[in-house]
């Protein structure tokens, strides 16, 4: 099998990466930030409202920490759920059996489970970002979570 833990240093960098997943929602916060400084142009109510969007923006952008969960690659994907910071989860596209997106109260997990039997999991936030690129490289082995309501058969 091909896929393995390997060190970040040592990815292959011959193609490069089409989209990141990381922990900061940079976009959303950048668009706050714009939409703060607009309301500072103004009525004095809304002018308090833009200075407070300012400054959560502005500290979760600077002081919050931000690292990359997941790289995707037409060749491969990266996971970084390794315990060691130094080493990812290099996983190749046609090793994969199927993949799942689980919701829990906490967090949510995908679950990748891989030929060899072994399952690789990390926690992620939003199914839609991860959804696309795993449908347009792995298509056809996501297994899609059946609830059924309580009392119906």
């Amino acid at each position: 099998m091909r896929s393995q833990v390997i060190k970040i240093k040592n990815i292959p960098q011959q193609e490069p990466p089409v989209h990141y997943i990381r922990v900061k929602p940079v976009t959303a916060l950048s668009v706050m930030l714009g939409a703060g400084v607009g309301l500072l142009f103004t009525d004095a109510v809304w002018q308090v409202i833009g200075m407070s969007m300012i400054m959560f923006a502005l500290f979760c952008l600077v002081l919050l920490p931000d690292r990359v969960l997941v790289v995707f690659n037409p060749k491969f994907m990266i996971l970084n759920n390794c315990i060691d910071r130094s080493e990812c989860m290099m996983i190749y596209w046609d090793e994969i059996v199927n993949w799942q997106y689980e919701w829990h109260p906490a967090n949510d997990n995908l679950t990748i489970t891989m030929v060899d039997g072994s399952m690789q999991i990390i926690e992620l936030y939003s199914k839609r970002r991860v959804a696309k690129y795993m449908n347009m490289y792995a298509p056809n082995k996501e297994i899609k979570n059946v609830r059924i309501k309580e009392g119906k058969i």
